[in-house]
Order: structure tokens, then sequence, then C-alpha cells
């Protein structure tokens, strides 16, 4: 074998090294970027069972969802974390209200100039909010409302549409910002016929303007309550925002 024959053989040896190393190093850098693809798919697929998990087993999720949402927080925030309303409505004073349904509860929210100014909570039977920064403290749900001291204003309403009971405190963490709301309201739970009658007996101290006070005190004295919420707004437009016993089986449909 000549010079140049050793000259050639060892040249294409040398390429034919080179091309395998070549093949070799695509090969590895494929089989990682599969890799590393598969891996975040079953980190995703972990993620979404641990929140499936999480919604089936705990109030986590929920409670969660409840901490985004606050006083003059962006109103993006209602889409972001609850998806689209499942009902829109305009009140009496032409605010726009929008309704959020939870596994755990409907929220009720009203936005003027891109900001959440008012919003209320309706638990469903099970499921406890945490009130901490409510002005009826962490025993808001278990103690009647008249252990909450402070009352500005209190509108009910006795009807076939539904029957409710709503009023404004001071107080809470952030009191000097905004409203506490306590309330009970008939289309999340049935109302006991000594309730039943205590409002009966408020509507008709309302309308004959007698006795009002009284009856306010028993109805506070007596019931506990099963709605919240935080407000810039006054009560006349907060009203608009409690559910009817129909319109909650709308959207329970």
């Amino acid at each position: 074998m000549t010079t140049h024959d050793i000259e050639e053989t060892t040249a294409s040896t040398l390429k034919t090294q080179v091309q395998e190393k070549w093949t070799r190093t695509i090969a590895l850098a494929s089989v990682v970027s599969i890799a590393l693809g598969g891996f975040n798919d079953t980190f995703d697929a972990l993620d979404k069972m641990t929140d499936f998990g999480l919604s089936q087993l705990t109030d986590i999720p929920s409670h969660n969802k409840l901490e985004r949402v606050y006083i003059r927080a962006s109103s993006g925030v209602l889409d972001e974390t609850f998806g689209a309303p499942v009902y829109i409505k305009k009140s009496s004073s032409g605010d726009t209200i929008k309704y959020y349904s939870d596994k755990q509860f409907i929220l009720s929210a009203i936005t003027r100039d891109d900001a959440i100014v008012a919003f209320l909570v309706f638990p469903n039977k099970g499921f406890q909010p945490n009130t901490l920064e409510h002005a009826g403290g962490s025993s808001f749900f278990e103690q009647p409302l008249h252990k909450i001291e402070s009352v500005n204003d209190i509108r009910s309403s006795y009807a076939r549409t539904g029957n409710y009971y709503i009023e404004e405190n001071n107080g809470g963490d952030f009191g000097y910002l905004y409203s506490s709301i306590s309330g009970f309201s008939e289309f999340l739970l049935p109302l006991s016929d000594e309730n039943r009658k205590r409002l009966s007996d408020l509507a008709d101290a309302q309308m004959l303007d007698e006795n009002v006070v009284k009856t306010i005190e028993n109805i506070r004295k007596n019931v506990k309550p099963n709605f919240y919420g935080y407000s810039t707004l006054n009560l006349a437009t907060l009203e608009d925002a409690i559910l009817s016993n129909s319109e909650y089986r709308l959207i329970n449909k």
C-alpha cells in the first residue's frame, strides 16, 4: 500500500469516526430533549392530579381562590380565578353584578373602574370560609349576629322571590378602608319557622314604622349568618347582589 493509499484510508477512517460521533451526539440530544419533554408532561400531569385530588378531598383550592379576592383588587382577578361568570345582571343603580360559582360557594361581585368595590360570599353547607378579617372574626358563622357590636344599616326582604336579612358592620382588620357585610339568605338554606316569623315581624315593623329596633334586636340575638362580604357601597346596591330563589335555581339547574 502506497503512502497515498494510507493517507486516504486514514482520512476516510477519521471522517467515519467524526460522523459517528456527531450521530451519537445528535441522538443523545434528541433523547435528552424527549426525556425533558416527558418530565415536563409528567410534572404537569402530577400537578393536575394533585389539584384534582385536593379539590375532591379538601377545601384548600376554594380557600385559595377566596384569598385572591379583595376590595380594590383588579376586576381581572375574578375571571382569572373563577373563569367566566355564571350569571350577570344590572343593579337598580346601574352597576353590573357578576356571579361566580365554585364547588363550595357562590360569589357575587360589583366592579367600578376596573376594580372590585364590593363582593358577597355565599358558602354551601359544610364549607366555612376564612373570616378572620371580618368584623365578626374567625367565629363569624358560629355565633348570632349580635356578637358583632356595630351596625350601620340593615335591609331585609320577606317576599315570594326570596327572604333575606343583610347588615353593614364597622370593624375588621381593614375597617378603615371598607365595611364588613353580614347576613342570611333563604336561597342558601331554608329558614326555620322561627326565623321566617322574625323576618315577617321585621317587614311589618318597617312598614308600620313601629318597634323596628326591637325586631332587629330579636333577629340579631337569635339568627346566625350564612353569608358575608366586604363593600365600599351602600346596602341598597348590595341587596341586588343577593340571588333570588329563582336565580339560584337557574344557576344550579
